[in-house]
């Protein structure tokens, strides 16, 4: 009989996250049974799993809603599963709830700092944190400065913690053609429209950009609470007939096939989904140079620019677009490190044998 394991999550809307579950339950349903409770009633990312798997929901009230433990207690012991996988700090309270439910094997991942935004210094934050995770039995992280962090500040035990990078899907060979094919050159950014991906840097950026090369278009790709801010702040640019915010689609990969650049203008990233996907297919990286991005990637591999720099994000989004031997190389080894590296087999694998340890 397999194994049950349930992944508790604040919501299954479109995200970075969402999408690291999805290719892990869809890379190992095989091996093990996934169940999906999620604290909030968004569920566009479940579209992409394969397996017929139960999915549940809480309706967590916002704010502090106790009930939600109780809710979360009474369907773990109906379901009575051999794991539970939580994720990022909205989550990590409920390991409690989740020992007192009798579940032997907890696992917590941490995508990035969570409540604190940026940098993962609040300490009512971290006083949860520390407190859960004394009901932890592995504590999972994405990145090297996440590992640094949940170590030095959060103080997890040496026994407990795992770092398990993000693997994306990777084509067997690199694609050769690359952009909309329409003569028309394509910047594209793929994320939750949210502050702490900072889209307003991108779209100031991308007006420097029109105004050397006004054949250019920019597409945003997602959705999230910063929609109507962006939207006017386009407009205030007189860009809305050149940029097209496309809203959340299951068509990323499609949509990274047919961009020229990809582009990060986050103020914060642990290790971005988005930028590996980009590189499995070809497409050359522009992002800011903050949180973990470095601690997997550098100059060989991406186009580096300064968090906030208008004028250095528009340089560096030109001098992608227009191919040179710089650019090139970039793809290549791009490509060649995600192939070697950042697999979706190689993070299974290691989720896996946490699972079923």
């Amino acid at each position: 009989m397999k194994k049950k394991v349930v992944h508790l999550v604040y919501s299954m809307g479109c995200g970075g996250l969402e999408k690291v579950i999805v290719n892990l339950i869809n890379g190992s349903y095989d091996e093990v049974e996934h169940i999906i409770i999620s604290l909030t009633p968004e569920f566009e990312m479940t579209a992409g799993i394969i397996p017929d798997i139960q999915i549940f929901c809480l309706d967590k009230k916002p704010g502090k809603d106790i009930g939600c433990h109780f809710r979360l207690y009474k369907l773990l012991k109906q379901i009575s599963p051999d794991a539970i996988n939580t994720y990022n700090f909205g989550t990590i309270e409920y390991h409690v709830t989740a020992y007192l439910a009798g579940v032997k094997t907890r696992v917590h991942s941490d995508h990035g700092h969570g409540g604190d935004a940026q940098d993962g210094l609040n300490k009512k934050n971290n006083f949860i944190r520390k407190i859960s995770s004394y009901f932890i039995d592995d504590y999972v992280v994405v990145s090297q400065d996440l590992m640094d962090w949940v170590t030095q500040v959060v103080k997890v035990k040496p026994g407990r913690r795992h770092l398990i990078q993000n693997g994306v899907e990777v084509p067997k060979q690199l694609f050769e053609v690359k952009g909309s094919g329409s003569g028309i050159k394509t910047i594209s950014t793929v994320g939750r429209l949210d502050p702490v991906k900072n889209q307003a840097l991108l779209l100031k950026a991308f007006k420097r950009v029109l105004d050397n090369y006004p054949s250019v278009r920019l597409k945003i790709v997602g959705d999230g609470s910063e929609k109507e801010k962006l939207t006017k702040l386009a407009q205030e640019l007189s860009m809305t007939s050149t940029v097209d915010f496309l809203g959340y689609r299951e068509d990323v990969k499609e949509q990274l096939v047919s961009s020229d650049v990809f582009v990060l203008s986050s103020h914060y990233e642990a290790m971005p989904m988005t930028i590996l996907e980009a590189m499995a297919v070809g497409v050359p990286v522009v992002t800011t140079d903050v949180g973990g991005i470095r601690h997997f990637i550098d100059e060989r591999y991406a186009y580096f620019v300064t968090a906030n720099s208008e004028e250095e994000l528009s340089k560096s989004m030109c001098e992608a677009l227009f191919r040179n031997k710089k650019t090139e190389d970039m793809i290549m080894n791009s490509y060649n490190l995600v192939k070697r590296q950042y697999s979706i087999e190689a993070m299974i694998s290691r989720y896996i044998d946490i699972y079923l340890s």
